[in-house]
């Protein structure tokens, strides 16, 4: 006869563990999201009630593309709000996350607001480069579904600032004003300039590449030429006064100027100036021209998106046939005439202007000569150390 062992009881502290993981077990996960959901809505909350490891946290800046336009330009102008927001908060690198649902079209009168399903990636392929505008990115997300994007969100609060605030996702509002208004405006009130944004170590070693074999000794000018048939065409580049412009400059400066546009826009007028070439005849992506930008000596051309890469530097510049006027801010300060008739933002340089209306051949060859008079010549005239062959650090498909 087998003699029964009497049952081993448990310490009366495990057993309290085993009963509150039971009963409070099923509640930690949605009582957490719902603490982390908070802490979206209420940043400040959040700082308060769930701490985080600096060293551990990331900036996650969401583009919703029902609210804000498929554009090059607004995006460069929340990849620019990323780098004030990153010092803002003490964090070092930057995630960007795409939101969009094909099922629930964007606003009327958006460009590219006709995503469907069948064609929603094809799209966005082609705006994904720029996402990729900032030396601190670290991770891109493309979510096709908001809920998606927000239960993300909840499940790595933790680990993220995230910017928008939840009120502002939710509002769908159009965040550039604020970027300018806000971030840009008060850091520079505070900090007296602003972060420039870059294209990635690799592309501004090809631009320099680029420009040692296509342009040197002669300086690199940037020109961003609008020829949008579709939309806003008021902003469109007036050709015959750039044909002149170039014509002018021709035997009086020792610029070569490189044309930003796309291949489809290229007016074929322009192959005959001397001083000109065309990047898009060298095959190069949207990220490429903006590292031409990038690394050019002067920018001219049509306000539009790639003149972003321009303003946020401290490269001399004029940008044309600006849309915005002088009341476009609510804040009358951060984008005013100056002494001469033209408009900049609080925080450019005397040499960082736009010109609105009609651009004239008489204004380019104004502003060109004072932007010119500040270019150091000897430095871009001087023999350069850089790799031969632009295309060495790019790879391609194989076929």
């Amino acid at each position: 006869m087998n003699a029964q062992h009497p049952q081993k009881q448990l310490p009366a502290d495990s057993l309290v563990r085993r009963v509150a993981r039971r009963i409070i077990g099923p509640l930690y996960r949605p009582v957490r999201r719902t603490a982390w959901f908070l802490s979206w809505l209420v940043p400040a909350l959040g700082e308060l009630l769930l701490p985080k490891p600096a060293n551990e946290r990331r900036l996650l800046v969401i583009y919703d593309l029902y609210s804000q336009p498929f554009s090059v330009g607004d995006i460069l102008v929340v990849q620019e709000a990323s780098l004030v927001l990153r010092e803002m908060h003490c964090v070092d690198a930057v995630d960007f996350a795409i939101v969009y649902d094909p099922k629930h079209h964007a606003q009327p009168g958006f460009p590219f607001a006709g995503f469907t399903e069948t064609n929603a990636l094809f799209n966005l392929a082609s705006i994904l480069p720029v996402a990729q505008v900032n030396q601190h990115l670290g991770s891109l997300f493309v979510f096709n579904s908001h809920r998606h994007l927000e239960r993300f969100i909840v499940d790595n609060t933790d680990r993220y600032v995230v910017w928008p605030s939840g009120w502002k996702y939710a509002s769908r509002e159009y965040l550039i004003k604020t970027v300018f208004e806000d971030l840009l405006y008060n850091h520079f009130k505070e900090h007296g300039s602003i972060p420039h944004l870059s294209c990635r170590p690799f592309l501004v070693d090809w631009a320099k590449a680029f420009y040692n074999v296509h342009v040197h000794p002669q300086v690199p000018v940037s020109v961003n030429i609008r020829n949008n048939k579709a939309f806003q065409t008021h902003r469109n580049a007036h050709i015959e006064c750039w044909l002149e412009f170039f014509d002018y400059c021709e035997t009086r400066y020792p610029a070569k100027f490189v044309i930003i546009c796309a291949w489809i826009k290229v007016d074929d007028r322009l192959r005959r100036c001397a001083n000109v070439i065309i990047a898009k005849d060298y095959q190069t992506g949207v990220e490429q021209d903006l590292s031409l930008i990038h690394g050019s000596a002067l920018h001219m051309g049509s306000d539009s998106g790639p003149a972003c890469m321009a303003i946020f530097s401290d490269k001399p510049y004029l940008a044309v046939n600006t849309a915005m006027k002088l009341n476009y801010f609510s804040n009358p300060a951060v984008f005013q005439r100056d002494d001469e008739g033209l408009r900049r933002f609080a925080f450019a340089g005397p040499l960082q202007r736009f010109a609105a209306g009609v651009e004239t051949t008489e204004l380019l060859i104004r502003e060109f000569a004072r932007m010119w008079a500040a270019v150091d010549l000897q430095r871009w005239q001087s023999p350069v150390n850089v790799r031969k062959d632009p295309e060495a650090a790019l790879q391609t498909w194989l076929r």
